[in-house]
């Protein structure tokens, strides 16, 4: 099942500390610490709004969270203290033609998945969205690291009060991928990918979640190398005599056909899927 974004507005409740226990007896933890207390949220509306037409606009009231604010942004991702001189860019909001959006509610939000899970699937945008979750929710409660695994790529948070999961399964083309030949005496750092075969890494986790939010793009604009049936079809920037080169969107739309057939074909999924595409301007200068 498909479905469009939802948007989740404010409330006046102030955020209550999470636990700082440590450990528990399924999960080892990071230390918790109570989120930063902020302004008192705006009263609850629910104005129905067409959030899909409109521009950005300046927001003076932003960013909602910080490096310092929120352990969520890596290192690597603080740019103030790598040199940006410059903080505009993070204060801007979204403005629908004809309305106003209002502000996310993070109480509100985990009244509506209380008691349910979500999962990312896609690229390092996928995990963006992971990383601002838990930013915007921290003003009302820190989660616990409940990950099967030590690797980044593959993170699953829960929070307590709401018995709410939020999971990171990232699969940049969705479908199943391999760099070929990488250190080889070929050099062309050209991925494989099977166009007709869902990557398993999350294939095999999704039927355990009620919400889905599947998303990829930017990897597609690499040097690629197409198969079906474990056969070359094509390529895309190859270069390579007597291979059809294809545009972008010929793999784009294979992988995304053969994800959405995976999903449809999980008879244990019963949960909604949301599909975020992307701009092709997400890159500066296009």
């Amino acid at each position: 099942q498909l479905a469009k974004n939802t948007s989740f507005i404010t409330s006046s409740s102030e955020p209550t500390p999470p636990p700082t226990t440590t450990t528990t007896t399924t999960s080892t933890i990071h230390e918790q610490v109570a989120p930063p207390r902020h302004k008192p949220l705006p009263p609850i509306t629910s104005p129905k709004c067409d959030l899909f037409t409109g521009e950005w606009v300046p927001n003076p009231d932003a960013p909602y969270y910080t490096n310092t604010s929120c352990w969520a942004i890596h290192e690597h991702q603080n740019c103030m203290k790598y040199g940006r001189p410059d903080s505009e860019f993070m204060k801007w909001r979204w403005k629908p033609d004809g309305c106003e959006l209002p502000l996310f509610n993070p109480r509100q939000f985990f009244e509506i998945v209380r008691g349910k899970s979500l999962a990312f699937v896609g690229d390092s945008v996928a995990r963006n969205q992971l990383q601002s979750m838990i930013c915007l929710l921290s003003r009302v409660e820190w989660p616990y690291d409940v990950s099967h695994t030590k690797d980044e790529l593959f993170k699953r948070w829960h929070y307590r009060s709401y018995n709410f999961t939020m999971a990171i399964f990232t699969s940049p083309f969705l479908v199943k991928a391999q760099e070929n030949d990488p250190n080889g005496p070929t050099g062309t750092g050209l991925f494989g990918l099977h166009l007709d075969q869902a990557d398993e890494s999350w294939k095999a986790k999704i039927d355990e979640f009620d919400y889905l939010i599947i998303s990829a793009g930017h990897w597609f604009f690499r040097s690629l190398m197409f198969y079906e049936q474990d056969k070359v079809i094509g390529c895309r920037y190859c270069q390579l005599e007597n291979i059809t080169d294809y545009p972008i969107t010929f793999g784009y739309r294979k992988a995304f056909r053969t994800a959405f057939r995976a999903i449809l074909e999980r008879q244990n999924f019963k949960g909604i899927v949301y599909l975020r595409t992307f701009a092709p301007s997400h890159f500066e200068g296009g």
